[in-house]
């Protein structure tokens, strides 16, 4: 029976895309390897702790509540699947509520001559220690820095003495907790904080309260791939507010932010189907070596050499794509401009910054399009196959 979820019912506290991931993994079920029917308390309870977490009304919670309970809506009693049912509404409102809109700027942004001045270290590492704060609170450090309890602390991954753990590994004191120490922080401090907490985040997945002496909420079931993508959103969130033009990446690693409208590119060239395996992964590499913090020219023109490597081996579909002159010129650049071949007569009188730069992502473009092409071709394939058995 279809939920009457309104729109101020579903603000969301994750990016909606990870929320739909979520609730698919939930409603199959796959939790520990548990389906929910055989385990249901577990399961619930886990239902449970992702509603409290990520969004921000209490009426789907209670709604939710009221399933688990047995109750009903109007005269129609709740089915033995109702649970499932229920999740299933909930993920087909969260995408088809429209798209959210964000609350006017206020006064002083609004104004025509507004500048927004971007957050400098300082201020971005207080932002930081207030979402690893908020992250703390809601079990994400516990998996690492286990937890305390009256009757006994329980140690996390990090052992019995954390703050040491972090000092010994990052080779400095004085950088642990972050809410103490962030008002001394380096960039290096800061950025290397951030990077050993992504290595370290876990997302619980199921809490109980314990009540004896008022200890509080213990969590347990630690997930690391969500954690991990939780806390992005979140430090992205802040750093795409400071003066750091950096950004982590989702190997919990801090990179320089991608120019300004290249993201799309980046994201669907890596993300998207590649025309083969092989070009998949060296096409990463190039990516994470040209974006890589401290990248140096060299590093740079070794990035390029490898798009320019996988072009060559697509040098056919190129042809036939491009125009003829288009497709030389690709070539003629690689080959000709000091960044393949180092001959006498290369031409290297241009500034690297600038130039390897612009030729890196116009040799991304060109493979992203080359993945599409190949993409639509086998579609085409594929639907002519399928009307051809259809007609016998």
């Amino acid at each position: 029976m279809p939920r009457l979820f309104g729109t101020g019912d579903l603000l969301l506290r994750w990016p909606e895309d990870l929320v739909v991931v979520e609730l698919t993994r939930l409603i199959e079920g796959t939790a520990h390897g548990t389906a929910p029917s055989r385990t249901p308390d577990p399961w619930v309870q886990e239902v449970t702790l992702f509603l409290q977490e990520v969004f921000g009304s209490e009426a789907v919670r209670r709604e939710w509540t009221a399933v688990c309970a047995g109750g009903t809506w109007g005269d129609e009693a709740v089915s033995p699947d109702a649970q499932v049912e229920w999740l299933r509404d909930l993920r087909e409102a969260v995408v088809a509520v429209p798209q959210r809109p964000s609350r006017p700027a206020y006064w002083t942004r609004r104004s025509a001559d507004a500048q927004v001045r971007p957050l400098g270290l300082r201020e971005t590492a207080a932002a930081v220690a207030d979402v690893v704060a908020e992250l703390q609170r809601l079990g994400y450090l516990v998996w690492a820095f286990g937890q305390d309890c009256v009757d006994l602390f329980m140690e996390g991954e990090l052992g019995a003495d954390p703050a040491g753990r972090v000092h010994q590994v990052l080779g400095r004191s004085g950088l642990w907790p972050i809410t103490a120490c962030h008002v001394s922080y380096s960039l290096n401090d800061l950025a290397d904080v951030v990077e050993f907490l992504a290595d370290h985040v876990r997302r619980p997945t199921s809490s109980y309260l314990h009540d004896y002496a008022d200890c509080g909420t213990h969590f347990n079931g630690f997930d690391a791939e969500r954690g991990l993508q939780v806390y992005r959103v979140r430090i992205n969130a802040v750093l795409g507010r400071s003066d750091m033009g950096l950004e982590l990446a989702e190997n919990g690693r801090l990179q320089p932010v991608v120019p300004p409208g290249l993201r799309e590119l980046v994201d669907g060239t890596l993300t998207g189907p590649s025309v083969n395996v092989a070009d998949a992964r060296e096409l990463s590499h190039a990516v994470e070596r040209f974006r890589a913090r401290g990248a140096t020219d060299l590093d740079r023109r070794h990035a390029v050499i490898a798009l320019a490597g996988i072009l060559e081996r697509r040098r056919g579909l190129v042809s036939e794509k491009l125009l003829t002159k288009d497709a030389g010129m690709l070539f003629h650049i690689a080959n000709n401009f000091g960044i393949r071949h180092q001959k006498a007569d290369q031409r290297t009188a241009y500034d690297p910054g600038l130039y390897l730069e612009w030729v890196f992502y116009l040799f991304l473009s060109v493979i992203n399009l080359t993945d599409r092409i190949v993409g639509e071709q086998e579609r085409a394939a594929r639907d002519t196959g399928a009307a051809a058995d259809r007609s016998e």
